[in-house]
Parts: C-alpha cells; structure tokens; sequence
C-alpha cells in the first residue's frame, strides 16, 4: 500500500512540474519584451530542476534505471535545496520590483463596508 501511494504521488509530481514548467515558459515567452522579468526566470529554472529530479524518481520507482552506490535521499535534498532555493530568489526578486516600482497603499475599512486600495508609482528622481 505504502509502495501504491509513493509511486501516486511521484506521478502527480511529475505532472505538476511539467505544469509549472510550461506556465513558466509560456509567461517567459509572452514577456519577452518585458525588462522586468527575473522572478518569472527563477521560477522557470527552479520547476525545471523540480521535474528532472520527479522524472528521475519515476523512472526509479518503475524500475526504468537504478543507482548502485548513490543514495537518492541525498540526491532529493540536493533537488529540494535547488528547486527552494531559486523559488526563494523568484520571492525576493518579486518583491524587489515591487518595491522598485509602485507603492501599494490599503487604507481603513470604511463605514460602507469597502476597503479603498490604490497604487501609485514611485516618482522618478
């Protein structure tokens, strides 16, 4: 049972890689004129990284290709660390453009119930 769900999840894995994969790569191609497209960039390398490591894990579970001497727990964490590492940076970058380029203000509810939200760009100096 333990074996059923692992092998369950591993291919809903890779599927949602390849989902994130192609999103990423179809927003990356719609922007190219855009400048400001790094977060985009990061998340793109980062689902990329997150699909072979699922595919490899796939075709280890199906019995496709085995490791002799290599520890696949060590190899998922070097994945892990990668595929969260340049989420993280696609995180940050976001919120560097952000800050770089319009300010967000939300102010008090007010008396009918609406929250009034408006952004602004930042004046150029």
């Amino acid at each position: 049972m333990v074996s059923y769900i692992y092998g369950l999840f591993t291919i809903s894995n890779v599927f949602i890689a390849l989902f994130i994969a192609i999103y990423a790569n179809l927003f990356l191609i719609k922007t190219k004129s855009h400048k400001e497209r790094r977060p985009w960039d990061f998340l793109f390398i980062s689902s990329i990284f997150f699909l072979i490591f699922q595919l490899v894990s796939l075709f280890e579970f199906f019995g496709v290709i085995q490791f002799v001497g290599v520890d696949l727990i060590m190899v998922s964490k070097l994945f892990e660390f990668l595929y969260a590492g340049f989420v993280l940076l696609a995180f940050i970058s976001q919120h560097d453009l952000i800050l770089r380029s319009h300010l967000i203000l939300i102010s008090k509810k007010e008396d009918n119930g609406s929250i009034k939200i408006s952004i602004e760009g930042k004046k150029k100096k």
